[in-house]
């Protein structure tokens, strides 16, 4: 008896140490957006790299200077043009997959039809003073990246 005993303790103490380890996905705190505001509200971006659906559109931004100012309106400058839009970042838990970061830069562009493209609650990837990663993480297809840099 003692034979069988001995080791159905061990096994059991393995499967709670195991199922209890401290490295379990919990919900994840969500992360203050007032730093990402300060960096986005400083100086003027241009993008340097956006992939949508797996093709490579950067061409089709090149020449134009994004402005986020602090009252959420885009002032895009560039080839002639000048377009507003709207952005955001907020906190959101909803993650959908592990490496969704939990601030979502939210952009918005009524018209013209070419920047729709942009029309995106972004996860930030990273960012510093200088450059803004972004990401649509797709299960499903390809993914969109959104990468700006100031200039």
């Amino acid at each position: 008896m003692k034979k069988f005993l001995l080791p159905a303790l061990f096994a059991t103490l393995s499967l709670f140490t195991v199922s209890c380890s401290s490295d379990d996905d919990g919900p994840r705190p969500n992360q203050d957006p007032t730093p990402a505001v300060t960096v986005v509200t400083q100086g003027n971006w241009s993008i340097t790299n956006f992939v949508d659906n797996g093709v490579d559109k950067t061409a089709d931004f090149t020449g134009y200077t994004f402005t986020f100012n602090n009252d959420n309106v885009i002032a895009v400058n560039g080839n002639g043009e000048t377009i507003s839009g709207t952005w955001s970042i907020v906190s959101d838990d909803d993650f959908d997959t592990p490496e969704d970061s939990n601030l979502d830069f939210n952009i918005f562009f009524q018209t013209p039809t070419a920047f729709r493209v942009l029309n995106e609650d972004w996860d930030i990837a990273t960012y510093t003073a200088t450059r803004i990663e972004l990401q649509d993480l797709d299960d499903d297809g390809p993914s969109d990246y959104l990468v700006f840099e100031r200039n």
